[in-house]
């Protein structure tokens, strides 16, 4: 992701507005990532997407990389609706994707979860540059505290 990304942002004093041209852009670099990391294997993976925000990254990396099958991780309101979750084969490969790695609470939640599946975590954005693992691709990593709205979601209005 190019340096002027950050620049060519629409911001206000309380959030980071990205438009569907910077979710394009996030996804562009993310699946580059995904390709020289799992080329040879790349088929053999299905995705998890997180139902607070992964569902339409989630959707879109699903076109761009030619994976067929969409798995849904139900969390509403940042809890998990274990009453809901799919059973995940512990044989498979997996691409767990949501739209940012904020505090971190989600995904603990569905690492505990998830713990025992071969999965790659996929973020369009990073909040913070946190220790990230190997098991980790983002977009961006942001380096701001504003809240971050996504074109599918309704802004604030000050």
């Amino acid at each position: 992701m190019d340096i002027s990304f950050k620049k060519n942002l629409k911001c206000t004093d309380k959030e980071i507005i990205l438009n569907w041209n910077d979710i394009d852009k996030l996804i562009e670099c993310i699946c580059r990532k995904i390709k020289i990391k799992l080329e040879n294997v790349l088929k053999e993976y299905e995705i998890i997407a997180i139902t607070n925000g992964g569902i339409i990254p989630a959707t879109i990396i699903s076109y761009s990389l030619g994976i067929n099958i969409i798995n849904l991780f139900p969390i509403i309101n940042k809890k998990i609706i274990h009453e809901k979750m799919p059973f995940f084969d512990k044989t498979k490969r997996y691409l767990l994707i949501d739209e940012i790695y904020d505090t971190g609470k989600t995904f603990k939640k569905t690492s505990r979860c998830l713990k025992l599946i071969n999965h790659l975590d996929i973020f369009l954005v990073k909040r913070y540059n946190t220790n990230s693992s190997n098991n980790q691709i983002y977009g961006k990593i942001l380096d701001d505290h504003r809240w971050v709205v996504f074109p599918w979601e309704k802004t604030v209005i000050n």
